[in-house]
């Protein structure tokens, strides 16, 4: 934790010598909602639209848009952009300690993500249309779950729940999940995404384009597992070798249909395969020896929604069947051999009663599947051109993590 910090204190101080204000999530990283047709970069600050008409113009505009572009302008000149108030309120709060407190915007620009491209960010002007190096996409609201925190607008289970049943209303006069008042907010998914969507046609002229430079790319939903799109980038980064490329999916691990669980199985198997390819321009430039001997993306990782273990996940998550989520847990584990799996707990009241029960799961598949229990994997990969490789060692790893809220103890 004490680098985490010593990076961003670091990072403070870089940031702080180009502008007072100044974020490099704000470039390189966004969150798409394609269904609604949002963006965001940075999970704080709000989504907003995504106009139609500046992505007819170019398909860049899924993460510069005109808004975008002008908060951007905001923190080179050292304002504040009103959507970020998040992180100028812990900056602001009193007391702070030498140097000044630090925020999300600290710590979000020194991810290692970032490195490769602040001179980009920093040379450029505010209008420049920069590929982002972390992608987060939700290609679809479709989920057979009705998790106790979600919404209408992130589960179709939910939305067809809440038309029937309507939303929730408190003694206090609040309510919760009233479609009329997601739709007032742009949080629905638009009529026009539910048919031939533009903005996920937009994404696939956009995604070749950016995706040379990309270093993270997340699927998210809904359940990504329900989504042909999901698929379809699997194939794409398997037929597109991308040695720098972490790419990972959020799921539930009980979709509908067994199948759709072999078939994410089967793309994983696809991923992990070695071979051989060559890149001129990235690696080993004029050296002559271009030869890539790896899988297809740098490393492939699951990230698991579930908020405890057996009745109690299912009742915190309707629709849930535990024991076949935790089957298919241990599924990919067995069949595959480098995905990491990381159990994220939105720690919520339900799930404090049983939080011990959640926590020795992990530490029995830790200990089945966990770094002592595994071997260095040696893989002979393919003949290139007549030309014989040294084979690929898959170094044994941790596979199995606990994805936690940030926590700072007392020194």
């Amino acid at each position: 934790m004490a680098n985490y910090d010593d990076d961003a204190k670091l990072t403070r101080d870089k940031l702080n010598s180009l502008s007072p204000s100044m974020c490099m999530a704000k470039w390189l990283q966004v969150s798409l909602h394609l269904p609604q047709g949002r963006t965001h970069s940075c999970y704080h600050p709000p989504s907003h639209p995504i106009p139609l008409a500046e992505l007819k113009k170019d398909p860049n505009a899924l993460h510069n848009t005109v808004f975008k572009l002008e908060e951007r302008k905001q923190m080179k000149c050292g304002d504040r952009p009103e959507g970020c108030q998040y992180c100028w309120n812990v900056e602001d709060a009193p007391d702070a300690p030498k140097g000044g407190r630090l925020s999300d915007r600290h710590y979000r620009s020194s991810e290692w993500w970032v490195k490769d491209a602040w001179d980009e960010v920093v040379n450029n002007p505010w209008d420049h249309n920069i590929t982002p190096r972390y992608v987060e996409v939700n290609f679809n609201q479709a989920c057979n779950l009705k998790c106790s925190y979600c919404s209408p607008h992130l589960s179709t289970a939910w939305e067809d729940d809440v038309k029937k049943h309507g939303g929730f209303r408190f003694s206090n006069g609040t309510g919760h999940n009233d479609i009329d008042y997601l739709r007032k907010t742009g949080l629905m998914p638009l009529e026009v995404a539910r048919k031939d969507n533009p903005y996920i046609e937009a994404f696939w002229k956009w995604f070749p384009m950016i995706y040379r430079d990309l270093k993270v790319f997340r699927m998210t939903g809904g359940e990504p597992l329900m989504d042909n799109n999901t698929f379809k980038v699997f194939d794409y980064v398997n037929e597109n070798p991308n040695p720098f490329l972490d790419l990972s999916i959020t799921s539930n691990m009980s979709p509908p249909s067994p199948k759709l669980m072999d078939k994410f199985i089967d793309k994983i198997k696809a991923l992990e395969e070695i071979r051989v390819w060559e890149d001129p321009k990235r690696f080993n430039p004029d050296s002559g020896n271009h030869w890539y001997v790896a899988p297809a993306c740098k490393h492939f990782s699951l990230y698991v929604s579930v908020d405890g273990v057996g009745k109690q996940a299912e009742y915190m998550r309707d629709g849930l069947d535990f024991d076949t989520l935790y089957k298919n847990c241990r599924r990919v584990l067995s069949e595959t051999d480098g995905t990491e799996i990381s159990f994220i707990n939105t720690f919520q009241l339900l799930s404090i009663p049983n939080l011990r029960g959640f926590l020795q799961m992990i530490l029995d598949l830790r200990e089945e599947f966990g770094y002592e229990n595994q071997e260095d994997k040696i893989i002979q990969p393919p003949d290139h051109h007549g030309f014989k490789h040294p084979p690929f060692v898959r170094k044994k790893r941790q596979r199995v993590w606990f994805d936690i809220p940030y926590l700072r103890y007392p020194d």
